[in-house]
């Protein structure tokens, strides 16, 4: 059962000064809150009976309740450091929608643990990793890295809804919810790190960023296949060759959901990056509306 609460009040959020319910810009930051209820319905193999389909997006949730927090406390130890008032309620608002995400995929991950799925064995390595991130600029600069991933996930999902077709719905409203969340406030992580190094050469934030970024893709990519292993033995399949080749067909071939990211992930290399893309006003609409169509009541608030 879907339940909706209303647009972040719950936090204290207000958002932007003249944006009202029933009129925001494409460029607004809207917390919904929004219950999904899986943790009620537990499902296995959710993504159209696929296995494989319904690990890769269930191994991503396993990384996001404790990625989640680490975005919130990166963002919110700059917010009252910046003299920018617009953009420390953008910061607001993304806590909100963070803290929202956050507590549906805990209840995700209780789901999967209700199925027999080892969720803390998989949640370990991802707080460990993450733990090794102390200084504030660095958290920041992981921040922005892992940022652009699930935007880039979220613009490739709201292209092309049509590969969650077969899913069950209330898994399905959930990652559409996600992913247009993640659109929505996809730039203030990185617009926070140009403000607070202000005083580096364009080069050293670069470099800054670059090198996050590899130091977190290599790890979580790991990590995830790791899991991913873990979560097929627990269904009593054999991660073997035959499992693998079906794996590398659905990411990078049919329907293909990491070949379509990786065009996006690499402009993130480009000295110049700017993470908004020419099509994006055009997907938070398309998500707001199909939020509206599928989320009746979630749709005043769209």
């Amino acid at each position: 059962m879907v339940t909706i609460v209303t647009d972040g009040a719950g936090y204290g959020w207000k958002g932007k000064e003249g944006a009202t319910a029933d009129h925001h810009g494409a460029d607004d930051i809207i917390p919904r809150d929004i219950r999904f209820g899986i943790v009620d319905k537990p499902t296995r193999h959710w993504f159209a009976g696929d296995i494989v389909k319904t690990a890769l997006a269930d191994g991503l949730s396993i990384f996001l309740p404790e990625g989640e927090r680490f975005f919130i406390r990166s963002l919110k130890h700059y917010a009252t450091q910046l003299d920018d008032r617009e953009l420390a309620e953008e910061i607001n608002g993304y806590a909100v929608q963070e803290a929202y995400h956050t507590r549906e995929h805990e209840d995700y991950n209780r789901a999967m643990a209700a199925l027999g799925y080892d969720v803390k064995a998989m949640e370990g390595p991802v707080a460990s990793a993450l733990g090794l991130t102390k200084k504030p600029l660095q958290r920041l600069a992981v921040t922005c890295a892992i940022e652009h991933l699930t935007a880039t996930l979220s613009t490739v999902t709201l292209r092309h809804p049509e590969m969650f077709d077969g899913a069950e719905p209330h898994y399905r409203r959930l990652w559409m919810w996600h992913a247009l969340e993640e659109i929505e406030h996809k730039a203030v992580a990185l617009d926070v790190l140009k403000k607070a190094t202000a005083n580096m050469s364009g080069w050293q934030r670069y470099l800054l960023r670059v090198i996050a970024m590899n130091a977190t893709i290599v790890p979580f990519l790991l990590i995830f296949l790791r899991n991913t292993h873990l979560y097929a033995k627990t269904d009593g399949v054999k991660p073997g060759f035959r499992f693998w080749m079906r794996f590398l067909w659905v990411v990078f071939v049919s329907p293909g959901f990491w070949r379509r990211c990786i065009p996006l992930l690499l402009r993130y290399y480009l000295p110049g990056f700017d993470p908004r893309n020419s099509d994006d006003a055009a997907l938070v609409m398309k998500g707001r509306e199909w939020i509206a169509r599928e989320m009746p009541a979630a749709g005043a608030t769209a």
